[in-house]
């Protein structure tokens, strides 16, 4: 049983796009074909709060060169859900299991009271989990972490005892880019980072992006020779704050002049240049954000600023993957090395400057003034508006189980993966274990008392992908912070969360189930729950089942957060 996937079979006599009745592809068709007999590489590339239209193979026009160079030598998804929020995201990729099994059945901060009393909702990995590092450290891979954790503070959270060997991580959600001296402690306490297990200072040259990929790299280029690596790279770019070389920031001096409308209306038509949606579908409305012209001067230039930094951090993460990429190729590793790159959840709406506890610490401990907006001691968000935009063609943003905060893009490349192709397949976050332990070799089954692996591989599609869209062919749930969601087929179920997340009461429905049908609306533009009674009270019974099955604390209809 799975956050997503609630096994109840469609029925027998089922064939998946991308295989055939006579040959199913496996991993061994994969990888058996390179002619480099080494055992293949592993590297792993995760963003923090992107938007699905953010990097060029998607539709955007932020300069992500190196991202496009791995889609157009892979398959980029565009059907790949992941939770709405970060800590859920990585315990469910690390385990590939249920993230309500391995401790994470919230993300921490947001527990209710009830919730504080499960021990499903501790907030870190359990006793449950069984990481695919543990798997792979066992089976003589060399494994290294660098980027963000957040998945326990405690010594005995940290990565070196969940199988990591090298380890260089930030522990909690938020955190600034740049090392600030006698930085004032935030709504989360301090910003602690651990490297190989123990707390550590940063370096004065301290950038996120630039130095969690020369940890990497120095990992990588110091291991035994003898063994193959998994390395896995967390990004905090582009999570709040927005902080990024001015250089960086300057590229983009002339973009995003017209507001989050436009870009929104470009990005939803760049999605149906692609093929991404039908040329049918409807464009999400863009909520609660003021129309572009009743801005003042100075606030619309602040506006205009938020997206030039985003862009911009998204712009250097993909200058530190190039040179990620470029050292592997330097040391001839390129070739034998599989990569996978993926966002934790969509683009994040919220204002922290006018969110509840943290509003006073933003707007007291940092210069926002415009010039000093992206300097190391400035807090902005995305906002409102861009976020919409980021996540177009889809609606919503982080921490709502609509599309918006729950489709991040996936580029898989490596040996003998198709390249510049698109797969329209339903797949999740924790199909992402089974595939990398498929393309290792390792064994794929779990000890007693170790919570499953809940996803499927995907070998399969990355041999044979179709474009085509295909929904779920078993019914796939997830709850997260009140937030609730039930795919199967073409049909999407959904509940809103009532929890602020960043829209106000009133700005959307919540509480209340709606229905859509994704392969002809992707933008969930249209509740057609009063056409399909019956398909509706389905799929709730599925979440309901569901919820009994994982044990899913429920939100209070009248807890905020």
């Amino acid at each position: 049983m799975s956050v997503f996937n609630h096994k109840l079979m469609i029925g027998s006599g089922v064939v998946l796009t991308g295989m055939s009745a006579g040959h199913a592809a496996t991993a061994t068709d994969l990888v058996s074909n390179t002619d480099n007999q080494k055992p293949p590489n592993v590297l792993v590339i995760m963003a923090d709060d992107l938007g699905f239209s953010d990097i060029s193979p998607y539709g955007g026009e932020i300069q992500t060169p190196n991202l496009q160079m791995l889609a157009e030598n892979g398959v980029s998804f565009t059907d790949f859900s992941v939770t709405p929020y970060s800590a859920p995201s990585r315990a469910a990729f690390l385990t590939g299991s249920d993230p309500h099994e391995v401790g994470l059945g919230n993300l921490f901060v947001f527990n209710t009271p009830e919730q504080n009393a499960d021990p499903d909702y501790v907030g870190h990995l359990n006793d449950k989990a069984l990481t695919i590092a543990q798997r792979l450290q066992q089976a003589g891979y060399y494994t290294v972490i660098s980027g963000k954790w957040h998945l326990g503070t405690e010594e005995e959270d940290a990565p070196i005892n969940w199988g990591f060997d090298e380890s260089f991580v930030y522990l909690k959600g938020d955190g600034n880019h740049y090392k600030r001296d006698n930085y004032p402690d935030g709504p989360d306490g301090d910003q602690p980072y651990r490297l190989n297990g123990e707390l550590t200072e940063l370096p004065d040259d301290f950038y996120s992006s630039t130095s969690y990929a020369d940890f990497l790299m120095e990992s990588l280029n110091t291991r035994p020779d003898d063994k193959p690596f998994f390395a896995y790279l967390q990004f905090t770019a582009p999570h709040s704050p927005l902080q990024a070389p001015r250089e960086d920031i300057e590229k983009y001096n002339n973009y995003y002049q017209d507001g989050p409308r436009a870009l929104a209306e470009q990005r939803f038509e760049n999605a149906k240049k692609l093929n991404f949606i039908p040329e049918s579908a409807k464009q999400p409305t863009m909520v609660a954000y003021p129309e572009w012209d009743s801005f003042s001067e100075e606030d619309r230039q602040k506006e205009i600023k938020r997206m030039q930094i985003y862009a911009a951090m998204i712009d250097n993460m993909d200058t530190n993957i190039g040179r990620v990429l470029a050292n592997l190729e330097a040391k001839g590793e390129l070739d034998n090395t599989y990569i996978f790159f993926f966002s934790d959840n969509g683009a994040a709406g919220k204002y922290r400057e006018t969110a509840g506890r943290w509003k006073d610490w933003v707007n007291n401990d940092h210069d926002n003034s415009l010039e000093n907006m992206g300097n190391y001691d400035s807090y902005v968000s995305q906002g409102l508006g861009w976020a919409q935009a980021s996540n177009m063609p889809f609606g919503l943003f982080k921490g709502y189980t609509s599309e918006g905060g729950m489709r991040s893009p996936l580029i898989a490349s490596g040996p003998n993966i198709p390249k510049d192709m698109v797969s329209g397949k339903y797949s999740n976050l924790m199909d992402l274990a089974p595939t990398i332990l498929d393309i290792t070799g390792v064994q794929k089954t779990t000890p007693k008392g170790k919570a499953p692996l809940d996803g499927e591989t995907l070998i399969p599609e990355l041999m044979q992908p179709n474009v085509q869209s295909q929904g779920p062919y078993e019914a796939e749930v997830l709850e997260m912070n009140g937030a609730k969601t039930v795919r199967f087929g073409d049909f999407k179920a959904l509940a809103n969360t009532h929890r602020f997340s960043g829209l106000d009461d009133g700005d959307i429905p919540t509480q209340q189930w709606q229905l859509y049908n994704l392969a002809q609306d992707p933008g969930e533009t249209t509740d057609i729950s009063d056409q399909y009674p019956g398909i509706l009270d389905s799929l709730i019974a599925y979440y309901n089942d569901y919820a009994e099955d994982v044990g899913v604390v429920e939100v209070s209809p009248t807890s905020k957060q």
